[in-house]
């Protein structure tokens, strides 16, 4: 997806299997007197442009900022969206679109995060012929997993949202389901947290677009969040770094 830059009950999975809180929102558990973050923690965001406008990101921000139990942490998000970003683009650094100033290795060796969030997928189907095939998507998400253990941070791996919020007649969704079973198995594949991004959104629109829209529900357009989509994001993301945390 390509777009002008405007101003800017988790489904979480993990393949070593703890027990999750999911009865309780991941905002809360992230920010709560039991956070495993760690003072000084670094967390760099990777994305397209849901990233790039980065709503779900301000969040977390505020709410980390804003909680008795994490505000003196110190804990530094480090957003990197990439306007019409798809995985290959995003390891290269740049798209038609955007740039991210540098490739994604050169990045992470910069700023040496400790925690890397990955969320991509929506523009690698939604470019069709120029978009990424499911053999390519999966390679360059080795590739992401493997640079960003060269510099020992740890990883989560989400699914991507959706393109159009129709439950019926979707066939981009279908499409993008099957990209999104590529990130679940890898994540268990690679014993990784995962975030099921795109599970979580269709279940919530089971309930909120009986009227099977293209949009208005969870974003503004079908693919870019509003106010709904970024906190179902935030809560969804907060919650799959805390379990990341947790992992020794």
């Amino acid at each position: 997806m390509a777009v002008m830059v405007l101003a800017l009950s988790p489904w979480f999975a993990m393949a070593q299997t703890p027990e999750l809180k999911t009865d309780e929102a991941g905002l809360a558990r992230l920010t709560s007197s039991g956070t495993k973050l760690a003072a000084g923690e670094k967390i760099a965001f990777f994305g397209d442009s849901i990233t790039m406008q980065g709503g779900y990101i301000q969040s977390i921000d505020k709410a980390l900022k804003g909680r008795d139990h994490t505000k003196e942490l110190g804990v530094q998000l480090l957003p990197h969206g990439l306007n019409g970003g798809r995985v290959p683009t995003v390891l290269e650094g740049k798209s038609p679109w955007g740039d991210l100033g540098a490739p994604m290795q050169q990045l992470l060796q910069n700023e040496k995060p400790t925690i890397v969030v990955i969320y991509l997928g929506i523009n690698d189907v939604w470019h069709g012929d120029k978009g990424t095939t499911k053999d390519d998507f999966e390679t360059g998400l080795k590739k992401m997993i493997a640079l960003c253990r060269d510099i020992k941070a740890k990883i989560v791996l989400c699914t991507p949202s959706v393109i159009g919020e129709e439950l019926k007649d979707n066939q981009l969704n279908q499409t993008l389901n099957a990209y999104a079973e590529v990130t679940r198995k890898l994540a268990a594949a690679e014993k990784l947290v995962s975030c099921d991004i795109h599970r979580a959104f269709l279940e919530k629109l089971k309930t909120v677009n009986a009227a099977n829209q293209h949009q208005g529900n969870l974003t503004y357009d079908g693919v870019h969040l509003n106010d709904a989509g970024n906190g179902l994001v935030a809560d969804l993301v907060a919650g799959a770094i805390a379990d990341v945390t947790a992992v020794k």
